[in-house]
Order: C-alpha cells, then sequence, then structure tokens
C-alpha cells in the first residue's frame, strides 16, 4: 500500500526489481513481510502469484487489482455454522500450530470426556493428548457432531479474537446459535459444551434412524417433490430457497 496512486505505482516497480534481484528468497517469505511488516496505507493493490516470478509478470504489467481504503471503520460479525459442516481432522494445522487454538481445544475436550464425547480423538486420532485406543467413532453422528463442530467453532472464534479481530455482532444457525451465544458470553464456555452434548445425545437416543437431504428450492416445491412418499416430511426451512426434509433411509434413497 502507498499513500497515493503515483506511490502505489512506484511501489509496485520496485517489488518487481526487488524479486528479479533476489530470487533466493522465498515468496511466502515475502508475501509475509509484505502483509504483516509493513504499514497499512490508503490506496493498496492485491494479486494472486504462485510464484515470485508470477509476481514479476503481474506487477510489471499492471495485472493487479487497486482500491482505496474506507477511513470509517467496518463493523465485524462472527456467523457459526451448523451441523453438516464438520470432516475429519477440521482444524488440525491450526492446532499444531497456533498455541491458543490447541489450548481452547484441549479445554474442550477436558469438560466433554467425563461426558464420553473424546473430542480429540474424534478430530485428531494419534495426536498428543488423544487415545489411539479409543473404540471408533463416527464424527458424523449427531452425539459426537455437534459437541464437535461447537468446540471448533469456539477456539476459532478465540483464535480471531486474539488477532484483533473482534465481533461487532454474532449469529449462528442450529449448532452454531449455541456457539454464538457463548461467544456473546450468554453463558460460559462449561455450560455452553455441556448444554450441547446433551442436545447431541438427545437427538441421537430420541429419533428414528433415518436421513437428510438439503434441497435448493422453496418450501412449496418441495411440498410437491415429496408429495407421493409418505415417509418422508420437511424437516426445516432456512429459507425462502432453502429447504431440510428428512425420512427413513429406504425413501430417502428412492428420492
Amino acid at each position: 500500500s502507498a499513500k497515493s496512486k503515483e506511490a502505489l505505482r512506484e511501489l509496485a516497480g520496485k517489488y518487481v526489481t526487488y524479486l528479479a534481484s533476489h530470487p533466493e528468497i522465498p515468496f511466502a517469505d515475502v508475501c509475509f513481510t509484505a502483509n504483516t511488516g509493513r504499514a497499512h496505507f490508503e490506496h493498496g493493490l492485491a494479486l494472486v502469484a504462485e510464484s515470485s516470478l508470477d509476481a514479476q509478470k503481474q506487477l510489471s504489467s499492471a495485472g493487479y487489482t487497486t482500491g482505496v481504503a474506507s477511513r470509517k471503520k467496518s463493523k465485524a460479525a462472527f456467523l457459526f455454522t451448523g451441523q453438516g459442516s464438520q470432516y475429519a481432522g477440521m482444524g488440525r494445522q491450526l492446532y499444531e500450530t497456533q498455541p491458543l487454538f490447541r489450548e481452547t481445544l484441549d479445554r474442550c475436550d477436558a469438560i466433554l470426556r467425563p461426558l464420553d464425547v473424546p473430542l480429540l480423538d474424534l478430530l485428531y486420532p494419534g495426536v498428543e493428548g488423544s487415545d489411539s485406543d479409543a473404540p471408533d467413532r463416527s464424527l458424523d453422528q449427531t452425539i459426537y457432531t455437534q459437541p464437535a463442530l461447537f468446540s471448533v467453532e469456539y477456539a476459532l472464534a478465540k483464535l480471531w479474537q486474539s488477532w484483533g479481530v473482534k465481533p461487532d455482532v454474532v449469529m449462528g444457525h442450529s449448532v452454531g446459535e449455541y456457539v454464538a451465544a457463548c461467544v456473546a458470553e450468554v453463558f460460559s464456555l462449561e455450560d455452553g459444551i455441556k448444554l450441547i452434548a446433551a442436545r447431541g445425545r438427545l437427538m441421537q437416543t430420541l429419533c428414528e434412524q433415518g436421513d437428510m437431504l438439503a434441497l435448493q428450492m422453496s418450501e412449496a416445491e418441495a411440498l410437491g417433490v415429496i408429495s407421493t412418499f409418505q415417509d418422508i416430511s420437511i424437516a426445516a426451512i432456512n429459507g425462502p430457497s432453502s429447504v431440510v426434509v428428512s425420512g427413513t433411509h429406504e425413501a430417502m434413497e428412492r428420492l
């Protein structure tokens, strides 16, 4: 970034010269320094490059995007997702490289283990602190999915906050609503985790086994699609064009 358009063009030229004369410097190091080790001025440019040579070509040909930063501080919102976004190993690189993220997940794991939810075994089997001999427990089972998502999302929020990105508002969908409430200090982390663990356990044990399917259509359209299926019904209306249907495994397979 620079204080004017002219200074920005001059800076781009200096980067071309620097990159060409220092091919031995890792491109990732150059990007890191440009992002964190320089003052941020009103006029900025951005580009996506795979290598130092790629960046030189784009900077030389003005193949980049420029803009003027607003002087007004923008508000930040944290949006927390719901069930269905989980996958084994989510957040593992952060767990291995970010002490605060690891500390927060370890704290969540300590709260959940007495509730028979071995968080670290579910997320990162084999890492230090997990029990590699623990029985296989699928992360896609609701009883484990909900507390796992809650923990990872909460740890992510704390990590962003430690970097100075603090939310003005928080929102969530399904499981994410509980994380949002916890981040907003409606209740403590321990209470929030125990609540979501109980929610997942009840949904797992009290509901009949079946399948769910997200449909990108209106409620009326979804009702038309499932009208010939006796064992399928609308489970959730997430928006004007977002509906979830559920039913027995056999009926959902036919659908």
